[in-house]
């Protein structure tokens, strides 16, 4: 009998692609330290900050009510549309590179190195913002103009360097619970909002919804307001597609990002949707000086003393200071992730790609972390001139 010709099976291309895929994975020698739990936390109220408690202001002050709720949710959407399809990929191919390695792969090596590049020039600077941001949030305790806000940033420095160099897992344990802070605060603004519109407050008056009949209200400078609203409500939710970065080091990452990107439909419907629509209905869009982006005229303190608690206020306040250090240390985080990529990429010196006994990539948290150091150049006043926070905010 004549021997029958061998024939390639249909499915042999596929399997080819998937050994590529997996020696492309197993380069990535980070180790996967960050479970389930943490990362699904970090997702929720992570990179949630300056953008948030404090742009909203801005935006109201702007906008108008209708505006920045219509601009928050339009924004959201396009950003939750964004976040499933590259849930999605990060799925497929779990590496520390996340978004910018897949230019590189699908679309051109050079359109992969500007990006990365670009990116990490971008969360470098954005942990010198937050320190920035860190001493406009310590002026809610100060009124001297010669308190040492440059003392507090440069502490804080050192802080975030030190939880970076250490065991990723404890930089998503410290996430995790800086995380859960931010969204058991947002959950009690929300209940005291509700409570303070319909009456709850110093005065008992119902507020119901009066602020959107004010005078130019509740869309303020026409289409130039509503359009400037985009702005700021895109500098809040900047930061939302990093969590993509903690792919390269999440445990069993095939069954924990695409549950991670479910919650962020949550994270935007109730923390950004919700708290605009009760930070409309409390606060007049001509409140004095709602657009200068300080801690004592943000909607949320503004809202917390409502209720007539005056510890209130600094409770907030503190929140909002963890929740500048937590945005900083994402952005730390994400910055020495992408500058590790560059380097096991071939675009960087090899020296950063050098990872500690707790597989940490150190020159590379060193060399962003250095970066950062921007922010001592910057006074307490001159801070105040500029919007706050970073794209992890």
């Amino acid at each position: 009998m004549d021997k029958q010709p061998a024939v390639t099976p249909a499915f042999e291309p596929d399997r080819e692609h998937e050994h590529e895929h997996q020696a492309h994975v197993q380069h990535d020698r980070l180790k996967r330290g960050l479970s389930a739990r943490q990362v699904q936390m970090i997702a929720i109220g992570g990179t949630i900050g300056t953008g948030l408690f404090l742009g909203t202001g801005k935006a109201l002050a702007t906008g108008g009510p209708a505006s920045m709720l219509i601009a928050y949710a339009i924004s959201g959407g396009i950003v939750f549309l964004t976040m499933l399809s590259l849930g999605e990929m990060a799925a497929f191919m779990p590496v520390a590179g996340s978004f910018c390695t897949f230019a590189g792969r699908f679309v051109d090596d050079a359109f992969g190195f500007a990006l990365t590049w670009n990116y990490w020039f971008n969360d470098a600077v954005s942990t010198a913002s937050d320190l920035v941001a860190l001493q406009i949030v310590l002026q809610y305790w100060t009124e001297s103009d010669d308190f040492p806000g440059w003392a507090f940033s440069l502490v804080f420095w050192a802080v975030l360097i030190a939880l970076n160099l250490f065991a990723v897992k404890v930089y998503g344990e410290v996430e995790y619970w800086m995380s859960v802070l931010k969204v058991v605060t947002i959950i009690v603004f929300i209940i005291l909002g509700i409570v303070v519109n319909c009456g709850g407050n110093e005065s008992g008056h119902y507020i119901g919804g009066e602020n959107w009949h004010l005078p130019d209200a509740p869309f303020v400078g026409g289409i130039g307001g509503f359009a400037s609203v985009f702005v700021t409500a895109a500098f809040a939710y900047g930061g939302t597609e990093s969590i993509a970065i903690t792919a390269g080091e999440t445990k069993d990452p095939a069954r924990t990002l695409p549950k991670v990107v479910l919650n962020v439909f949550w994270r935007i419907l109730i923390f950004y949707i919700l708290s605009s629509l009760i930070i409309g209905l409390n606060i007049p869009y001509n409140y004095p000086s709602l657009n200068d982006g300080t801690v004592k005229t943000s909607p949320f303190t503004l809202v917390f003393e409502m209720t007539g608690t005056k510890a209130a206020g600094t409770v907030m306040n503190a929140v909002i200071l963890t929740s500048v250090l937590s945005a900083g240390n994402h952005a730390l985080f994400a910055g020495v992730r992408l500058l590790y990529t560059l380097s096991v990429a071939g675009h960087a010196p090899g020296f950063f790609g050098t990872l500690n006994r707790n597989h940490v990539p150190w020159i590379a948290v060193l060399a962003t972390s250095a970066v950062s150091g921007l922010c001592f150049g910057s006074t307490s006043s001159a801070s105040q001139t500029n919007s706050p926070g970073s794209p992890s905010a």
